[in-house]
């Protein structure tokens, strides 16, 4: 089941442009959306928020324009983003308050289990909540409204591994439910190996790859070749990458690319090293 769905989008600045961005979001899974720091992941997250007003092209949300949208339909959409979206004098117990005031969906109970399995203080406001204390609040309160999608822009960028870790395992659980899926921006890529499904790499306001992470991890690598290789796209070779003596291949099927060329070393490729290689590297034509 399609839960989002991109077409063309595109935003021109005057020094950039977000460029024909066709995206789909499928029921079930967690989607990485991966890229170096300006390349157009927060400005593809703000035009499905309408924070930000697109250029053109279309974006649905279970095949209805986001734009159409009634306010029940909208409660099932969620945004988290690196920092809290609350006034810094609210308290647990104020959260819970403006989520039934705002919500037609809000579900007290599951609010009551996620702020008791997260340890969220009753007592203090936001102002004196760590930042890891602060985005499981508003994680447990974007899963309080039961959305059908929740959209994480850096959410997760500046907690501990402890907190990432516990906060994985509730996007994972959510997901389980086919009709829910997540979109996830996040420059950890630690993290995006242990939970993604699918991952998308936006390089210079272009959508260049989307892969599957188990196809990724069973048949893309990166070869290491001498500097004079010949490169070929017919062989499988994405993006090629050259250094002061040598050079590296990313290729979509690295036991075919070892069986052409026995002698080449080839690693596994992981997200980090395919995320370099796009951005540090150039594109096979």
């Amino acid at each position: 089941m399609t839960i989002l769905e991109t077409k063309n989008l595109r935003k021109d600045y005057s020094s950039f442009s977000l460029d024909n961005i066709n995206l789909t979001i499928k029921g079930g899974e967690i989607t990485a959306l991966v890229g170096e720091n300006g390349a157009g992941k927060s400005t593809t997250i703000g035009c499905i928020s309408s924070i930000i007003e697109k250029t053109e092209g279309t974006i649905l949300f279970k095949d209805k324009d986001i734009s159409l949208l009634t306010p029940e339909e909208r409660e099932r959409l969620a945004f988290a983003y690196d920092d809290t979206s609350f006034p810094l004098d609210f308290t647990v117990k104020d959260i819970e308050k403006y989520g039934k005031l705002l919500f037609s969906s809000w579900n007290n109970d599951k609010w009551n289990s996620l702020k008791e399995r997260l340890s969220l203080p009753e007592g203090k406001r936001l102002r004196e909540f760590s930042k890891g204390m602060k985005a499981k609040a508003e994680i447990a309160y974007c899963l309080s409204h039961d959305p059908d999608l929740i959209i994480l822009d850096e959410t997760t960028a500046s907690l501990d591994p402890v907190v990432r870790d516990e906060l994985m395992d509730l996007f994972q659980e959510y997901v389980m439910d086919e009709n829910k899926a997540i979109l996830f921006s996040s420059h950890i890529t630690s993290d995006l190996e242990k939970i993604a499904d699918r991952i998308v790499f936006i390089h210079k306001g272009r959508l260049v790859l989307s892969v599957d992470h188990n196809e990724l991890e069973e048949k893309w690598g990166i070869a290491h070749t001498e500097k004079s290789f010949p490169s070929n796209k017919d062989e499988g070779v994405k993006y090629e990458r050259t250094r002061p003596y040598s050079k590296d291949l990313l290729v979509s099927d690295r036991e075919s690319f070892k069986a052409l060329h026995p002698e080449t070393s080839v690693d596994n490729a992981t997200i980090e090293s395919i995320l370099l290689m796009i951005a540090k590297g150039e594109e096979e034509e």
